[in-house]
């Protein structure tokens, strides 16, 4: 695909880009074979993909931190629900996605996403009605690219403890062949698109707490646009503290607490929300402040500019 090709998609101030240039940039040969795949139920990797759209983009999205992710062992990646106006959760989520591949060793560079099967439409007499369009589609995209359903609707309580055996299983060794190693998982536990943060989900510290027993770090992500240019920030992987629980916390609350403040902290001040004073508490018993006070190592300590991904990656000085 030729440079004029790329500039057609362009991240604006406002964050907005725009949907037919993105078709236009795709080319047609990758759409024909996506669509196929949507058809057939043929399997395509995450990774590939993701590399090929993030290719698109002008300016190329800035890797922070990305010496923190594990090169091979598994973990759970969790980061904020991140849209701007324009700038939809998928390209986010094809970043990170990248940035991770690129991070890791060949052959571990696959995530399993944790997603909603469908999107609401509206509630009609106390009962919840899915999108018709993204009820046919998203099941479709998540046999495709190898996602784990995660019902939206708390009373869907079959398929919710579906959705963590799958992902319990991806985190375990499952025999000794290369194929069926650990796998790292991906979810945003706010569970709606928010530019600032929000409060995670009911039920997703429950979720992390039963995944932090069975010895599997959580890796934290902060994603935001600086100007017109994406951050992807990567934070040291961490465990739960058990003993973080403040008056009147149940094991949900204080772990959805925990790990949004660890998200927070690598987002600048403006997007905490409702995780500002914990933040800024944590900011306060920490040496490092990711969205203020970290330095970086020569500012660009790795730059790799390749023809598939242009991703820059910078290290820091954070733990």
């Amino acid at each position: 695909m030729g440079e004029a090709a790329k500039n057609l998609i362009e991240l604006r101030g406002d964050g907005k880009l725009p949907p037919v240039k993105v078709i236009l940039g795709l080319g047609l040969r990758p759409l024909l074979q996506i669509l196929w795949a949507l058809v057939s139920n043929k399997r395509r990797s995450p990774f590939e993909d993701a590399k090929r759209a993030i290719s698109l983009l002008s300016p190329a999205p800035i890797v922070e931190g990305h010496h923190h992710v594990p090169r091979r062992a598994p973990f759970v990646l969790v980061g904020n629900h991140y849209e701007a106006p324009g700038l939809w959760i998928g390209w986010v989520a094809a970043a990170i996605t990248v940035a991770l591949g690129e991070a890791r060793e060949p052959g571990q560079r696959e995530i399993r996403w944790v997603v909603h099967p469908e999107w609401g439409w509206f509630e009609a007499f106390g009962r919840w009605v899915p999108n018709p369009v993204t009820s046919l589609i998203f099941p479709r995209a998540i046999q495709v690219w190898g996602m784990i359903p995660m019902p939206a609707r708390p009373s869907d309580v079959s398929g919710r403890a579906r959705a963590l055996r799958q992902i319990l299983s991806h985190l375990r060794p499952r025999s000794n062949s290369a194929a069926l190693e650990p796998e790292p998982i991906g979810l945003f536990p706010e569970g709606t698109a928010t530019s600032t943060l929000r409060e995670a989900k009911p039920g997703s510290g429950a979720l992390l707490h039963r995944i932090n027993r069975l010895g599997v770090p959580l890796l934290p992500v902060g994603t935001y646009l600086d100007g017109n240019v994406l951050i992807v920030r990567f934070g040291p992987p961490f465990h739960v503290v058990e003993s973080t629980a403040g008056p009147g916390e149940d094991t949900d609350s204080y772990v959805r607490r925990q790990v949004m403040t660890a998200i927070g902290q690598l987002l600048p001040e403006q997007l905490w929300g409702p995780y500002a004073a914990a933040i800024r508490e944590r900011n306060g018993d920490s040496q490092c402040n990711y969205s203020e006070s970290c330095s970086a190592v020569g500012q660009v300590a790795h730059h790799e500019d390749t023809k598939s991904t242009k991703t820059v990656l910078k290290s820091t000085l954070c733990p």
